[in-house]
């Protein structure tokens, strides 16, 4: 067994996100009906974990594979962790951890899809998609590579989950996830930034690579000036409350950290954008969560 590298794989402090992203479908559903299957919510939250723990060790596994993981510079929060670089004869036990992870979140896909209808099996299997080509794949399609993980976890995610729970789609929701779709795509699109370089050299072309930092920096920008607006036409149009202004303060940071990127991002070294990969951490953690506090 190889427990350590089981565990270092699947990035537990990662997994953070899935807690926060489910926060607001949740929110969302114990605010209309005052409470919540504990059944079906126990089961998308094994799901979605499972979904999620895949995906990194997918990539974990892929990088090493391909000798990428070997070449990147680690940071907190970037460069994979590591696991494999050490621990090598672990390759095929990272994988079967991978596969397990992926057969239990279709399973529970599949069950679920049997007590509420097609349309969470559609979502599901887009989700399924997202996780299996995402490293293999969309790593080398700029703009698949950009809008994946915020597909995958501020559309998919929130609003699949919300259908379980209530058999119903809400536009209210739909538009208020498009928040977290934008500042999800943002810790993709900043995290690649110290791995430019190596991601290059084994053929990878996410944005950064392909268009460069400066346009990655204004994408970045563009983003977080798309989440203020829709969190402006959301606030305007009563679809949350006015308590969700807080949420313009993690939006506002997002904002200060693309300023940051368009002046520097082209000559500034790993070292000095660490403070900013780790804010935007922060910031991408935090903005559903305080969704989730304003509509509760």
């Amino acid at each position: 067994m190889h427990l350590s590298t089981l565990i270092a794989t699947s990035r537990p402090a990662f997994l953070v996100l899935t807690f926060a992203c489910l926060s607001v479908p949740f929110a969302f559903v114990y605010h209309e009906q005052q409470t919540i299957n504990p059944f079906l919510g126990s089961l998308i939250v094994i799901g979605a974990l499972c979904a999620h723990i895949a995906v990194n060790m997918l990539n974990e596994y892929l990088d090493f594979t391909s000798g990428l993981d070997a070449t990147t510079d680690k940071t907190p929060f970037s460069g994979g962790s590591g696991g494999l670089v050490t621990q090598p004869q672990a390759k095929h036990s990272v994988l079967i951890g991978a596969i397990i992870a992926l057969i239990v979140c279709c399973s529970i896909g599949f069950y679920i899809s049997l007590i509420v209808g097609i349309p969470i099996l559609v979502i599901g299997l887009l989700g399924i998609s997202i996780v299996l080509t995402y490293t293999p794949i969309l790593n080398h399609f700029p703009v698949l590579c950009l809008l994946a993980p915020g597909a995958g976890f501020g559309l998919l995610l929130i609003n699949g989950s919300y259908f379980v729970l209530t058999q119903t789609f809400n536009p209210n929701l739909l538009l208020v996830s498009l928040i977290v779709f934008f500042q999800v795509n943002n810790l993709l699109l900043l995290n690649q930034f110290p791995d430019i370089e190596a991601d290059k050299a084994h053929g990878r072309r996410h944005w950064a690579i392909h268009y460069g930092r400066a346009s990655a920096a204004r994408i970045y920008t563009g983003m977080a000036l798309f989440s203020a607006g829709i969190l402006a036409i959301s606030l305007g149009l009563g679809h949350i409350s006015l308590f969700n202004l807080i949420v313009f303060i993690p939006i506002g940071l997002s904002l200060h950290i693309g300023w940051f990127l368009m002046r520097m991002a082209a000559r500034t070294p790993t070292q000095a954008i660490l403070p900013n990969l780790r804010n935007n951490v922060i910031i991408t953690l935090i903005t559903p969560c305080l969704i989730a506090l304003g509509v509760l």
